[in-house]
């Protein structure tokens, strides 16, 4: 790992470089001297925050898919999570797969009174995404929402095992068996992805802190086939759908 700067720093993007390189005990380097290399993950310095490249792909963080759900929700579509979470508003959930924290800043919206514990088994990831949600110019309704989000770094298959917090809800995300390449944000995040799948240990352990979980997949994943959920709720259109265990 390297850190460096976008074209034409300005001085703080230099000083936020050299400061970052501290902090993940790696090298920083000039952009004017600095040459990509394969494998390498690289993590780079802009003027309205930070970013991350790795074999070509460019990881960094914006709100765009969580205000296109919240502003569908508004004018009167089904949005399929926040519809198998059943929220109330004041629940305590715990999200095991942060990603670039879309999700999250959804459901913390419809938890006026509630918080979204995040897990995020990448350091990379958790850092883009905490500092994003720190950014200037943000829509006011994600900086009120991000209020209710915590995030730490962690492997949830790990956390649960230790864990001996209860929530009213737990909410796992694993990447897709059969990932759709289209799409552009996801495809920066798989370098940095954990492929770890669900299991049926994990599912019987979430059971004992929780009173509902919900599992994200594809239709033609293997998720809804080998595991009893109490429903199933989803979009053909999108083919994705939500697993609900009900306790």
């Amino acid at each position: 790992m390297v850190v460096t700067t976008a074209h034409k720093p300005d001085n703080q993007q230099i000083n936020r470089a050299k400061s970052l390189s501290v902090q993940l005990g790696c090298k920083y380097i000039p952009r004017r001297h600095f040459r990509f290399i394969e494998d390498e993950v690289v993590i780079i310095t802009e003027r309205n925050g930070i970013s991350a490249m790795k074999d070509g792909k460019h990881l960094f963080f914006h709100p765009s898919l969580a205000v296109l759900r919240k502003s569908n929700f508004e004018l009167g579509q089904r949005d399929y999570l926040i519809e198998s979470l059943s929220l109330k508003g004041n629940e305590k959930v715990l999200d095991c797969t942060l990603g670039l924290g879309s999700e999250a800043i959804l459901i913390a919206h419809f938890l006026p009174e509630g918080k979204v514990k995040c897990l995020e088994s990448s350091k990379i990831v958790k850092m883009i995404v905490e500092n994003g949600l720190q950014e200037e110019n943000l829509p006011d309704w994600v900086v009120d929402a991000s209020k209710r989000i915590e995030i730490y770094e962690g492997n949830y298959k790990v956390f649960i095992r230790k864990s001996r917090e209860q929530f009213d809800c737990i909410y796992v995300d694993p990447m897709f068996e059969h990932p759709e390449l289209k799409s552009v944000a996801m495809n920066s995040l798989r370098p940095f992805a954990d492929y770890s799948g669900i299991t049926n240990e994990d599912l019987e352990i979430m059971k004992k802190i929780t009173k509902r979980i919900v599992v994200k997949a594809r239709w033609n994943d293997s998720i809804f086939e080998k595991y009893k959920f109490d429903r199933v709720v989803g979009s053909l259109k999108s083919n994705i759908g939500y697993g609900v265990i009900e306790l």
